[in-house]
Protein backbone atom coordinates (compact mmCIF):
# COMPACT_ATOMS: atom_id res chain seq x y z
CA UNK A 1 0.00 0.00 0.00
CA UNK A 2 1.19 3.24 -1.18
CA UNK A 3 2.21 5.74 2.09
CA UNK A 4 -0.13 8.65 1.09
CA UNK A 5 -3.17 5.93 1.19
CA UNK A 6 -1.98 4.66 4.96
CA UNK A 7 -1.31 8.24 5.43
CA UNK A 8 -4.92 9.82 4.67
CA UNK A 9 -6.46 6.75 6.72
CA UNK A 10 -4.10 7.18 9.72
CA UNK A 11 -5.40 11.53 9.38
CA UNK A 12 -8.95 10.19 8.86
CA UNK A 13 -8.42 8.12 12.02
CA UNK A 14 -7.08 10.87 14.49
CA UNK A 15 -10.08 13.43 13.79
CA UNK A 16 -12.14 10.56 14.54
CA UNK A 17 -10.78 9.94 17.57
CA UNK A 18 -10.40 13.42 18.69
CA UNK A 19 -14.37 14.01 18.09
CA UNK A 20 -14.24 11.09 20.65
CA UNK A 21 -12.60 12.62 23.37
CA UNK A 22 -10.45 10.12 23.01
CA UNK A 23 -6.75 10.26 25.22
CA UNK A 24 -4.59 13.23 24.06
CA UNK A 25 -1.63 11.06 24.16
CA UNK A 26 -2.46 8.42 21.84
CA UNK A 27 -3.58 11.45 19.47
CA UNK A 28 -0.47 12.91 19.65
CA UNK A 29 1.33 9.50 19.03
CA UNK A 30 -0.16 8.46 16.13
CA UNK A 31 0.28 11.81 14.42
CA UNK A 32 4.04 11.41 15.26
CA UNK A 33 3.26 7.87 13.37
CA UNK A 34 1.10 9.54 10.55
CA UNK A 35 4.17 12.74 10.12
CA UNK A 36 6.75 9.95 10.07
CA UNK A 37 5.41 7.98 7.37
CA UNK A 38 4.69 11.28 5.06
CA UNK A 39 8.63 11.54 5.18
CA UNK A 40 9.71 8.00 4.30
CA UNK A 41 11.56 8.51 1.20
CA UNK A 42 10.45 4.47 0.54
CA UNK A 43 6.69 2.95 0.44
CA UNK A 44 6.16 1.04 3.24
CA UNK A 45 5.61 -3.02 2.61
CA UNK A 46 5.67 -6.19 4.22
CA UNK A 47 9.02 -6.70 3.49
CA UNK A 48 10.39 -3.73 4.68
CA UNK A 49 7.75 -2.78 7.82
CA UNK A 50 9.95 -4.29 10.41
CA UNK A 51 12.78 -1.69 9.44
CA UNK A 52 9.95 1.14 10.83
CA UNK A 53 8.24 -1.28 13.43
CA UNK A 54 11.39 -0.88 15.35
CA UNK A 55 10.86 2.40 15.97
CA UNK A 56 7.45 1.72 17.96
CA UNK A 57 8.63 -1.34 20.14
CA UNK A 58 6.56 -0.19 23.09
CA UNK A 59 3.43 0.76 21.20
CA UNK A 60 1.46 -2.81 20.73
CA UNK A 61 -0.95 -0.77 19.19
CA UNK A 62 0.50 1.65 16.83
CA UNK A 63 2.34 -1.46 15.48
CA UNK A 64 -0.75 -3.22 14.88
CA UNK A 65 -2.83 -0.72 13.01
CA UNK A 66 0.47 -0.56 10.62
CA UNK A 67 0.58 -4.21 10.06
CA UNK A 68 -3.35 -4.61 9.36
CA UNK A 69 -2.83 -1.30 6.78
CA UNK A 70 0.52 -2.93 5.24
CA UNK A 71 -0.57 -6.09 5.01
CA UNK A 72 -3.98 -6.01 4.64
CA UNK A 73 -4.56 -2.69 2.81
CA UNK A 74 -7.07 -1.96 5.76
CA UNK A 75 -7.82 -1.65 9.18
CA UNK A 76 -11.26 -3.21 11.07
CA UNK A 77 -10.32 -0.77 13.85
CA UNK A 78 -10.10 2.45 11.55
CA UNK A 79 -13.17 1.14 9.74
CA UNK A 80 -16.05 0.74 12.67
CA UNK A 81 -14.97 4.13 14.06
CA UNK A 82 -15.11 5.63 10.95
CA UNK A 83 -18.86 4.48 10.48
CA UNK A 84 -19.83 5.79 13.69
CA UNK A 85 -19.33 9.62 12.64
CA UNK A 86 -20.06 11.12 9.45
CA UNK A 87 -16.87 12.95 8.15
CA UNK A 88 -18.56 15.81 6.87
CA UNK A 89 -19.47 16.26 11.11
CA UNK A 90 -15.83 15.81 12.04
CA UNK A 91 -14.98 18.48 9.30
CA UNK A 92 -16.59 20.69 11.75
CA UNK A 93 -14.84 20.39 14.77
CA UNK A 94 -11.52 21.52 12.63
CA UNK A 95 -12.87 25.39 12.62
CA UNK A 96 -11.85 27.12 15.57
CA UNK A 97 -14.34 27.91 18.01
CA UNK A 98 -16.13 24.37 17.29
CA UNK A 99 -15.10 21.90 19.75
CA UNK A 100 -16.30 18.44 19.92
CA UNK A 101 -19.38 19.44 22.33
CA UNK A 102 -20.26 22.36 20.24
CA UNK A 103 -20.20 20.30 16.77
CA UNK A 104 -22.69 17.63 18.89
CA UNK A 105 -25.15 20.34 20.37
CA UNK A 106 -25.37 22.10 16.26
CA UNK A 107 -26.20 18.10 15.23
CA UNK A 108 -28.61 17.65 17.61
CA UNK A 109 -30.61 21.64 17.84
CA UNK A 110 -29.81 22.37 14.06
CA UNK A 111 -29.25 19.53 12.16
CA UNK A 112 -26.02 20.51 10.83
CA UNK A 113 -24.24 18.09 9.57
CA UNK A 114 -21.52 19.51 7.14
CA UNK A 115 -19.82 22.68 6.55
CA UNK A 116 -22.70 23.91 4.18
CA UNK A 117 -24.90 23.59 6.59
CA UNK A 118 -23.55 25.78 9.19
CA UNK A 119 -23.04 28.59 6.33
CA UNK A 120 -26.93 28.61 5.67
CA UNK A 121 -27.54 28.31 9.33
CA UNK A 122 -25.02 31.52 10.15
CA UNK A 123 -26.67 33.32 7.11
CA UNK A 124 -30.05 32.84 8.58
CA UNK A 125 -28.66 33.62 12.18
CA UNK A 126 -29.99 30.56 13.76
CA UNK A 127 -26.91 29.86 15.71
CA UNK A 128 -27.57 32.89 18.38
CA UNK A 129 -30.84 31.17 19.44
CA UNK A 130 -28.37 28.23 20.97
CA UNK A 131 -27.40 29.34 24.73
CA UNK A 132 -24.03 28.27 24.00
CA UNK A 133 -23.23 30.33 20.97
CA UNK A 134 -25.40 33.88 21.19
CA UNK A 135 -24.91 36.76 18.78
CA UNK A 136 -20.80 36.97 19.94
CA UNK A 137 -20.55 34.03 19.24
CA UNK A 138 -22.50 33.60 16.37
CA UNK A 139 -20.53 36.72 15.05
CA UNK A 140 -17.31 34.60 15.71
CA UNK A 141 -17.87 31.53 14.26
CA UNK A 142 -18.37 32.85 10.89
CA UNK A 143 -15.19 35.08 11.24
CA UNK A 144 -13.67 31.78 11.95
CA UNK A 145 -15.28 29.99 9.42
CA UNK A 146 -13.87 32.53 6.54
CA UNK A 147 -10.53 32.12 8.46
CA UNK A 148 -10.55 28.41 8.19
CA UNK A 149 -11.55 28.31 4.49
CA UNK A 150 -9.01 29.93 3.44
CA UNK A 151 -6.65 27.75 5.29
CA UNK A 152 -8.01 25.13 3.67
CA UNK A 153 -6.48 26.06 0.18
CA UNK A 154 -3.07 25.56 1.87
CA UNK A 155 -1.30 22.46 1.77
CA UNK A 156 2.20 21.53 3.32
CA UNK A 157 5.37 20.94 1.10
CA UNK A 158 5.53 17.52 2.44
CA UNK A 159 1.76 16.73 1.65
CA UNK A 160 2.14 17.61 -2.06
CA UNK A 161 5.50 15.33 -2.45
CA UNK A 162 3.39 13.02 -0.90
CA UNK A 163 0.20 13.00 -2.73
CA UNK A 164 2.88 13.72 -6.16
CA UNK A 165 4.63 10.24 -5.73
CA UNK A 166 1.33 8.44 -4.83
CA UNK A 167 0.08 10.24 -8.37
CA UNK A 168 3.53 9.50 -10.17
CA UNK A 169 3.72 5.67 -9.46
CA UNK A 170 0.10 5.31 -9.77
CA UNK A 171 -0.13 6.72 -14.01
CA UNK A 172 3.72 5.60 -14.82
CA UNK A 173 2.51 1.97 -13.94
CA UNK A 174 -0.02 1.97 -16.54
CA UNK A 175 1.71 4.62 -19.39
CA UNK A 176 5.29 4.17 -20.63
CA UNK A 177 5.62 8.27 -20.05
CA UNK A 178 7.10 10.01 -17.75
CA UNK A 179 5.70 12.86 -15.38
CA UNK A 180 7.91 15.35 -14.67
CA UNK A 181 7.31 17.80 -11.46
CA UNK A 182 6.67 21.59 -12.14
CA UNK A 183 5.44 24.69 -9.93
CA UNK A 184 5.50 25.57 -6.35
CA UNK A 185 6.17 22.15 -5.51
CA UNK A 186 9.14 22.11 -7.26
CA UNK A 187 10.55 25.15 -6.08
CA UNK A 188 9.79 23.92 -2.49
CA UNK A 189 7.48 26.60 -1.61
CA UNK A 190 6.44 25.72 2.49
CA UNK A 191 3.00 25.94 1.33
CA UNK A 192 1.40 25.08 -1.71
CA UNK A 193 -2.01 25.83 -3.22
CA UNK A 194 -2.03 23.08 -6.42
CA UNK A 195 0.44 20.27 -8.02
CA UNK A 196 1.63 20.95 -11.40
CA UNK A 197 2.41 18.66 -14.00
CA UNK A 198 4.35 18.10 -16.93
CA UNK A 199 4.24 15.18 -19.66
CA UNK A 200 4.14 14.66 -23.27
CA UNK A 201 1.45 15.36 -24.62
CA UNK A 202 1.09 12.06 -26.69
CA UNK A 203 0.44 10.51 -23.20
CA UNK A 204 -3.29 12.42 -23.35
CA UNK A 205 -5.93 9.76 -23.75
CA UNK A 206 -3.90 7.30 -21.70
CA UNK A 207 -3.47 9.49 -18.78
CA UNK A 208 -7.37 10.53 -19.28
CA UNK A 209 -8.51 7.25 -19.10
CA UNK A 210 -6.59 6.16 -16.07
CA UNK A 211 -7.79 9.00 -14.14
CA UNK A 212 -11.21 8.76 -16.10
CA UNK A 213 -11.29 4.89 -14.77
CA UNK A 214 -9.43 4.59 -11.74
CA UNK A 215 -11.38 5.26 -8.07
CA UNK A 216 -8.77 6.93 -6.62
CA UNK A 217 -9.23 10.14 -9.27
CA UNK A 218 -12.13 12.01 -9.20
CA UNK A 219 -11.91 14.67 -12.80
CA UNK A 220 -12.96 18.02 -12.44
CA UNK A 221 -11.62 19.67 -16.07
CA UNK A 222 -9.79 18.85 -18.75
CA UNK A 223 -9.07 20.60 -22.22
CA UNK A 224 -6.42 19.16 -25.11
CA UNK A 225 -3.54 21.08 -23.15
CA UNK A 226 -4.37 19.68 -19.69
CA UNK A 227 -6.14 17.60 -17.31
CA UNK A 228 -7.97 19.12 -13.89
CA UNK A 229 -8.26 16.32 -11.03
CA UNK A 230 -8.33 15.89 -7.76
CA UNK A 231 -7.89 12.11 -5.94
CA UNK A 232 -10.55 11.06 -3.51
CA UNK A 233 -7.92 11.30 -0.35
CA UNK A 234 -7.40 15.32 -0.20
CA UNK A 235 -8.64 18.69 -1.82
CA UNK A 236 -5.40 19.52 -2.79
CA UNK A 237 -6.01 19.87 -7.15
CA UNK A 238 -3.61 18.35 -9.76
CA UNK A 239 -3.07 19.88 -13.19
CA UNK A 240 -1.19 17.58 -15.73
CA UNK A 241 0.04 20.14 -18.91
CA UNK A 242 0.80 18.50 -21.99
CA UNK A 243 2.97 19.35 -24.41
CA UNK A 244 4.40 18.26 -27.60
CA UNK A 245 7.94 16.02 -26.54
CA UNK A 246 10.42 18.61 -28.62
CA UNK A 247 9.00 21.60 -26.20
CA UNK A 248 9.74 18.81 -22.62
CA UNK A 249 12.52 21.12 -21.44
CA UNK A 250 11.25 24.28 -22.27
CA UNK A 251 7.69 24.20 -20.75
CA UNK A 252 8.97 22.53 -17.52
CA UNK A 253 10.62 25.70 -17.24
CA UNK A 254 7.76 27.82 -17.57
CA UNK A 255 5.44 25.28 -15.77
CA UNK A 256 7.80 25.99 -12.92
CA UNK A 257 7.74 29.56 -12.38
CA UNK A 258 7.42 31.80 -10.70
CA UNK A 259 5.52 34.56 -12.68
CA UNK A 260 8.49 36.74 -12.58
CA UNK A 261 11.42 35.12 -13.57
CA UNK A 262 8.65 33.47 -16.88
CA UNK A 263 8.62 37.50 -17.67
CA UNK A 264 12.36 37.93 -17.26
CA UNK A 265 12.64 34.97 -19.55
CA UNK A 266 10.20 35.98 -22.25
CA UNK A 267 11.87 39.29 -22.38
CA UNK A 268 15.40 37.65 -22.94
CA UNK A 269 14.19 35.94 -25.73
CA UNK A 270 12.86 38.14 -27.64
CA UNK A 271 16.83 39.26 -28.21
CA UNK A 272 16.78 35.88 -29.46
CA UNK A 273 13.74 36.01 -31.69
CA UNK A 274 11.96 33.08 -29.75
CA UNK A 275 8.27 33.21 -29.78
CA UNK A 276 6.27 32.03 -27.07
CA UNK A 277 3.39 29.26 -27.79
CA UNK A 278 -0.09 30.28 -27.11
CA UNK A 279 -0.09 28.39 -23.45
CA UNK A 280 3.11 30.50 -22.83
CA UNK A 281 6.06 28.52 -22.73
CA UNK A 282 8.94 29.24 -25.61
CA UNK A 283 9.26 27.55 -28.51
CA UNK A 284 12.95 26.14 -27.53
CA UNK A 285 13.32 22.49 -28.98
CA UNK A 286 15.02 19.98 -27.83
CA UNK A 287 16.61 21.61 -24.92
CA UNK A 288 16.92 20.68 -21.39
CA UNK A 289 16.13 23.26 -18.94
CA UNK A 290 20.34 23.80 -18.16
CA UNK A 291 20.34 24.07 -22.51
CA UNK A 292 18.24 27.00 -21.93
CA UNK A 293 19.95 28.62 -19.39
CA UNK A 294 23.11 28.35 -21.56
CA UNK A 295 21.27 29.63 -24.57
CA UNK A 296 20.67 32.70 -22.40
CA UNK A 297 23.46 33.07 -21.11
CA UNK A 298 22.49 32.87 -17.84
CA UNK A 299 24.16 30.69 -15.07
CA UNK A 300 21.54 27.94 -14.39
CA UNK A 301 19.40 28.75 -11.20
CA UNK A 302 17.41 25.48 -9.71
CA UNK A 303 13.98 25.77 -8.69
CA UNK A 304 13.95 26.43 -5.05
CA UNK A 305 15.90 29.58 -5.82
CA UNK A 306 13.74 31.02 -8.91
CA UNK A 307 11.46 33.23 -6.33
CA UNK A 308 14.83 34.98 -5.57
CA UNK A 309 16.36 34.48 -8.93
CA UNK A 310 17.22 38.38 -9.31
CA UNK A 311 19.08 38.30 -5.66
CA UNK A 312 20.62 34.38 -6.77
CA UNK A 313 22.50 35.08 -9.72
CA UNK A 314 24.40 38.50 -7.75
CA UNK A 315 25.10 36.08 -4.75
CA UNK A 316 25.65 32.97 -5.80
CA UNK A 317 29.10 33.20 -5.87
CA UNK A 318 29.17 35.00 -2.29
CA UNK A 319 26.95 32.31 -0.56
CA UNK A 320 27.23 29.08 1.05
CA UNK A 321 24.38 27.39 -0.01
CA UNK A 322 25.17 23.73 1.15
CA UNK A 323 24.97 23.36 4.50
CA UNK A 324 26.51 20.27 6.40
CA UNK A 325 24.43 20.58 9.82
CA UNK A 326 26.85 18.74 12.55
CA UNK A 327 24.08 18.58 15.02
CA UNK A 328 20.18 19.03 16.01
CA UNK A 329 19.11 21.18 18.66
CA UNK A 330 15.45 20.64 19.24
CA UNK A 331 14.13 17.35 20.31
CA UNK A 332 12.09 15.77 22.03
CA UNK A 333 12.51 12.28 24.29
CA UNK A 334 10.12 9.98 26.04
CA UNK A 335 10.81 12.47 29.35
CA UNK A 336 8.06 14.88 27.76
CA UNK A 337 5.50 13.94 24.28
CA UNK A 338 7.94 12.02 21.96
CA UNK A 339 8.09 8.71 21.56
CA UNK A 340 12.05 7.32 21.29
CA UNK A 341 14.02 7.28 24.93
CA UNK A 342 16.87 9.99 24.95
CA UNK A 343 19.38 5.99 23.96
CA UNK A 344 17.68 5.48 20.63
CA UNK A 345 17.82 9.33 19.56
CA UNK A 346 21.52 9.86 20.32
CA UNK A 347 21.80 5.97 18.59
CA UNK A 348 20.01 7.64 15.61
CA UNK A 349 21.72 10.87 16.08
CA UNK A 350 25.23 8.80 15.87
CA UNK A 351 24.39 6.84 13.06
CA UNK A 352 23.56 9.89 10.97
CA UNK A 353 26.80 11.23 11.15
CA UNK A 354 26.09 14.14 13.43
CA UNK A 355 28.33 15.29 16.33
CA UNK A 356 26.05 16.95 18.70
CA UNK A 357 22.33 16.58 19.36
CA UNK A 358 20.44 18.88 21.89
CA UNK A 359 17.54 17.20 24.21
CA UNK A 360 14.43 20.03 24.62
CA UNK A 361 11.87 18.14 25.91
CA UNK A 362 8.57 20.45 27.41
CA UNK A 363 8.25 21.97 30.76
CA UNK A 364 5.54 22.26 33.02
CA UNK A 365 2.67 23.94 31.45
CA UNK A 366 2.44 21.65 29.13
CA UNK A 367 0.29 19.18 30.44
CA UNK A 368 -1.12 17.45 27.82
CA UNK A 369 2.26 16.94 26.62
CA UNK A 370 3.97 15.21 29.79
CA UNK A 371 5.83 18.75 30.37
CA UNK A 372 8.56 18.01 33.03
CA UNK A 373 8.85 19.82 36.76
CA UNK A 374 11.64 20.70 38.49
CA UNK A 375 11.98 16.91 39.71
CA UNK A 376 12.14 15.50 36.11
CA UNK A 377 13.98 17.71 34.66
CA UNK A 378 16.83 16.78 37.07
CA UNK A 379 15.95 13.23 36.30
CA UNK A 380 16.50 13.81 32.50
CA UNK A 381 20.15 15.68 33.42
CA UNK A 382 21.01 12.25 34.96
CA UNK A 383 19.54 9.95 32.43
CA UNK A 384 21.54 11.93 29.80
CA UNK A 385 25.02 11.81 31.59
CA UNK A 386 24.50 7.83 31.47
CA UNK A 387 23.70 7.70 27.98
CA UNK A 388 26.56 9.76 27.07
CA UNK A 389 29.02 7.97 28.68
CA UNK A 390 27.78 4.72 25.96
CA UNK A 391 28.43 7.04 23.00
CA UNK A 392 31.82 8.77 22.87
CA UNK A 393 31.87 10.44 19.68
CA UNK A 394 28.85 12.55 19.98
CA UNK A 395 28.28 15.62 22.36
CA UNK A 396 24.74 15.86 24.15
CA UNK A 397 22.98 18.78 25.27
CA UNK A 398 20.94 19.34 27.96
CA UNK A 399 17.85 22.49 27.63
CA UNK A 400 14.41 22.20 27.32
CA UNK A 401 11.67 23.75 25.45
CA UNK A 402 10.12 26.33 27.83
CA UNK A 403 6.55 28.14 27.40
CA UNK A 404 6.28 31.29 27.05
CA UNK A 405 3.52 32.42 28.85
CA UNK A 406 0.98 35.98 28.11
CA UNK A 407 3.66 37.91 29.88
CA UNK A 408 6.72 36.81 28.22
CA UNK A 409 8.19 34.79 31.05
CA UNK A 410 8.54 31.24 31.38
CA UNK A 411 7.44 28.13 33.09
CA UNK A 412 10.93 27.06 34.35
CA UNK A 413 12.35 28.22 37.33
CA UNK A 414 15.52 30.53 37.03
CA UNK A 415 17.76 28.44 39.04
CA UNK A 416 16.87 25.72 36.93
CA UNK A 417 17.32 27.65 33.34
CA UNK A 418 21.15 28.50 34.99
CA UNK A 419 22.05 25.00 34.85
CA UNK A 420 20.57 24.49 31.24
CA UNK A 421 23.16 24.25 28.07
CA UNK A 422 20.26 26.15 26.21
CA UNK A 423 16.93 27.32 26.21
CA UNK A 424 14.36 27.48 23.39
CA UNK A 425 11.30 29.71 24.27
CA UNK A 426 8.37 29.15 22.08
CA UNK A 427 4.61 29.96 22.21
CA UNK A 428 2.16 27.06 22.66
CA UNK A 429 -1.15 28.66 23.91
CA UNK A 430 -3.20 32.14 23.32
CA UNK A 431 -2.85 32.50 19.18
CA UNK A 432 -5.25 34.92 18.75
CA UNK A 433 -3.44 37.62 20.85
CA UNK A 434 -3.46 41.52 18.83
CA UNK A 435 -0.20 42.43 17.94
CA UNK A 436 0.33 44.88 20.71
CA UNK A 437 0.06 41.94 23.26
CA UNK A 438 2.14 39.13 20.89
CA UNK A 439 5.30 41.43 20.60
CA UNK A 440 5.22 42.55 24.52
CA UNK A 441 5.09 38.73 25.36
CA UNK A 442 8.16 38.51 22.71
CA UNK A 443 10.29 41.42 23.41
CA UNK A 444 10.16 40.21 27.48
CA UNK A 445 11.12 36.62 26.37
CA UNK A 446 14.43 38.00 24.21
CA UNK A 447 15.08 40.61 26.86
CA UNK A 448 15.34 37.28 29.67
CA UNK A 449 19.57 36.37 29.47
CA UNK A 450 18.32 32.57 29.61
CA UNK A 451 16.53 32.37 26.28
CA UNK A 452 18.69 31.19 23.70
CA UNK A 453 16.52 30.17 20.75
CA UNK A 454 12.89 31.31 19.76
CA UNK A 455 10.97 28.75 17.94
CA UNK A 456 8.57 28.27 15.77
CA UNK A 457 8.24 32.13 16.25
CA UNK A 458 4.75 32.55 13.64
CA UNK A 459 3.34 29.82 15.41
CA UNK A 460 1.29 28.78 12.63
CA UNK A 461 0.64 25.13 11.61
CA UNK A 462 0.00 24.84 7.93
CA UNK A 463 -3.66 24.26 7.01
CA UNK A 464 -4.89 24.66 10.31
CA UNK A 465 -3.56 27.54 11.97
CA UNK A 466 -2.88 31.06 10.73
CA UNK A 467 0.37 33.13 12.17
CA UNK A 468 0.04 35.23 15.01
CA UNK A 469 -0.20 38.79 14.87
CA UNK A 470 3.55 39.87 15.02
CA UNK A 471 5.25 43.17 14.09
CA UNK A 472 7.79 41.14 12.23
CA UNK A 473 10.23 44.02 12.09
CA UNK A 474 10.16 45.18 15.29
CA UNK A 475 10.50 41.29 16.13
CA UNK A 476 13.25 41.03 14.39
CA UNK A 477 15.36 44.03 15.72
CA UNK A 478 14.48 42.65 19.12
CA UNK A 479 16.40 39.26 18.13
CA UNK A 480 18.99 41.54 16.77
CA UNK A 481 19.35 43.43 19.72
CA UNK A 482 19.20 40.37 22.48
CA UNK A 483 21.85 38.25 20.26
CA UNK A 484 18.61 35.86 19.99
CA UNK A 485 18.44 32.81 17.60
CA UNK A 486 15.36 32.38 15.64
CA UNK A 487 14.80 28.82 14.35
CA UNK A 488 13.61 27.48 11.52
CA UNK A 489 11.57 24.59 12.64
CA UNK A 490 11.46 21.41 9.91
CA UNK A 491 8.33 19.50 11.53
CA UNK A 492 6.02 19.16 8.43
CA UNK A 493 2.86 21.16 9.24
CA UNK A 494 4.61 24.11 10.99
CA UNK A 495 8.22 25.32 8.91
CA UNK A 496 8.51 28.33 11.08
CA UNK A 497 10.04 30.63 10.09
CA UNK A 498 8.68 29.85 6.79
CA UNK A 499 11.00 30.77 3.63
CA UNK A 500 9.43 34.52 3.35
CA UNK A 501 9.89 35.78 6.67
CA UNK A 502 13.14 33.77 6.84
CA UNK A 503 14.35 35.61 3.80
CA UNK A 504 13.24 38.95 5.68
CA UNK A 505 14.76 38.30 8.73
CA UNK A 506 18.46 37.63 6.92
CA UNK A 507 18.63 41.23 6.20
CA UNK A 508 19.26 41.42 10.16
CA UNK A 509 22.30 40.77 12.04
CA UNK A 510 20.66 37.46 13.42
CA UNK A 511 21.94 33.82 13.24
CA UNK A 512 19.35 30.94 12.82
CA UNK A 513 19.00 27.21 13.81
CA UNK A 514 17.67 24.54 11.58
CA UNK A 515 16.31 21.87 14.09
CA UNK A 516 13.50 19.14 13.16
CA UNK A 517 11.69 19.33 16.39
CA UNK A 518 11.62 15.56 16.32
CA UNK A 519 9.57 13.23 18.29
CA UNK A 520 10.40 10.04 17.72
CA UNK A 521 14.63 9.47 16.07
CA UNK A 522 13.73 9.29 12.16
CA UNK A 523 12.11 12.65 12.41
CA UNK A 524 15.61 13.68 12.93
CA UNK A 525 15.72 13.40 9.04
CA UNK A 526 13.17 16.42 8.49
CA UNK A 527 15.86 18.83 8.44
CA UNK A 528 17.62 17.36 5.94
CA UNK A 529 14.54 16.73 3.94
CA UNK A 530 12.57 19.99 4.71
CA UNK A 531 14.25 22.50 6.87
CA UNK A 532 17.37 23.12 4.95
CA UNK A 533 14.76 24.15 1.78
CA UNK A 534 13.86 27.17 3.92
CA UNK A 535 17.27 28.35 4.49
CA UNK A 536 18.06 27.60 0.69
CA UNK A 537 14.85 29.74 -0.41
CA UNK A 538 15.80 32.52 1.75
CA UNK A 539 19.38 32.65 0.50
CA UNK A 540 20.85 32.25 4.34
CA UNK A 541 24.79 31.43 4.02
CA UNK A 542 25.53 28.55 5.92
CA UNK A 543 27.88 31.11 8.54
CA UNK A 544 24.62 32.53 9.83
CA UNK A 545 23.41 28.32 10.91
CA UNK A 546 24.86 28.30 14.11
CA UNK A 547 24.19 24.30 13.96
CA UNK A 548 26.70 24.48 10.75
CA UNK A 549 29.30 25.08 13.26
CA UNK A 550 31.51 22.27 15.16
CA UNK A 551 31.00 21.68 18.71
CA UNK A 552 33.33 23.82 20.48
CA UNK A 553 31.95 26.92 17.97
CA UNK A 554 28.61 25.90 18.82
CA UNK A 555 29.59 26.40 22.86
CA UNK A 556 30.48 29.81 21.97
CA UNK A 557 27.19 30.94 20.39
CA UNK A 558 25.55 29.45 22.99
CA UNK A 559 26.85 31.23 25.68
CA UNK A 560 27.10 34.88 23.83
CA UNK A 561 23.81 36.50 25.22
CA UNK A 562 24.29 34.92 28.93
CA UNK A 563 27.65 36.53 28.82
CA UNK A 564 26.52 39.82 27.49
Amino acid sequence: MNNFIILNKLIDYIDALKFKNVSKRVITELKIVADTIQSLNFDLNKDNIVLFEKYFVEKEYIRKILRELVYNGRCEEIETLLKEIPKSLIKLTKIPGIGNRLANILYKELNIVDINDLKIAIKEKKLRNIKEIGIKGEELINKNLNAYNKLQNEFSYSLGLSLYNFIKDKLEKFCNYEIFLAGSLRRKKDIIKNINLVTENSSFNNIYEILKNTSDFILIDKKDNFIKFKTFYSELEIIINFVPEKYLGSSLLYFTGPKSFNIFLKEKAKQYNIIESVTGFLKIENLTEKEIFFLFSLPFVAPEFRDNWELYIELKDKLSLEYSIKGDLHIHSNFSDGISSIYEIVKEASEMGYKYIGITDHTEDLKVAKGMKRERILEERLEIKKVERLFPNIKILFGVEANIRIDGSVDVDEDILKELDYVIGSIHFNFNETKEVNMKRYINAMNNPYITIIAHPSGRKIGERKEMDIDWKRFFIEAEKTKTFLEINSTLDRLDLSSSLSFEANKYNILFTINSDAHVSPQLSFIKNFGINIAKRALIDEKRIINTYDYYELQRFLKIKRDT
